[in-house]
């Protein structure tokens, strides 16, 4: 995956760069082997457009949703409640419960009637919200510099929740079609992170990171009188995002 290259040359240059601001201020305290941890992290992550769909309704009855490669700003918050253990070379492995939620993707685009982008007739929008419960990791490195480079990694189940479609017609023949319905999907999820922290004293940190996340797949129910397929479908739904963190160490 394209992702695992980009943490790991960026994981590299933060190290380095820490490396080469090093001054006389070391870590304020030695971590402790073992140490409970809480963090919480918010910020803006954006999300990666829809997908053009072409699919029956019924079976004379075909249409294209040909999606709009826009991308919206959306926010992100996450809980996390774990452990900290101290590990060999100076590093410090983190392991516990992330639980994360996001205000609305907004997805939308023009509705093709047959199929054919001279039909023209609709646009549409709908939204995603999501929220998941995941096990993560960190990895930070504590070499009594002013910033502590660290990696991070999670895996969960994700939920979500596909509603609010809308179509509109854009010429004055066509008739409003009735709507998808609303659905919640529960599904797969990821996330993979880069940043540096800040110790401000024994218990006390503040950082700033990148994360990049797979919402997994999510789905909106099919609309009234629909009797072949589903409503509209994503497999994959990403977000790249820059979260602010404040942690705390027992």
């Amino acid at each position: 995956m394209r992702y695992t290259g980009v943490l790991s040359m960026t994981a590299a240059i933060m190290l380095s760069c820490t490396q080469s601001v090093a001054g006389t201020m070391g870590s304020i305290v030695a971590p402790k082997d073992w140490a409970w941890v809480g963090a919480l992290s918010a910020g803006p992550i954006w999300e990666s457009a829809g997908q053009t769909q072409t699919f029956y309704l019924a079976p004379n009855i075909i249409k294209t949703y040909a999606a709009e490669h826009t991308t919206h700003a959306l926010f992100d918050g996450e809980v996390f409640v774990g452990i900290q253990k101290k590990l060999p070379n100076a590093l410090l492995g983190q392991l516990g419960l992330a639980v994360a939620a996001t205000s609305n993707a907004k997805l939308s685009g023009n509705i093709w009637d047959d199929a054919d982008v001279t039909f023209n007739n609709y646009s549409y929008s709908h939204q995603v919200q999501h929220t998941h419960v995941a096990v993560k990791g960190k990895l930070l490195a504590d070499r009594g510099y002013w910033l502590m480079p660290w990696v991070s990694a999670s895996i969960g189940v994700g939920f979500n929740d596909a509603h609010g479609f809308q179509n509109t017609p854009l010429i004055s023949q066509a008739v409003t079609m009735p709507n998808f319905g609303s659905h919640t999907e529960t599904s797969f999820t990821y996330t993979l992170g880069v940043g540096v922290q800040k110790a401000l004293n024994p218990h006390w940190q503040v950082g700033v990171g990148y994360e990049f996340a797979d919402w997994g797949h999510s789905q909106l129910n099919r609309a009234l009188g629909q009797t072949l397929n589903s409503g509209l479908s994503l497999n994959h739904l990403y977000t790249n995002g820059v979260l602010f963190n404040l942690t705390y160490l027992a």
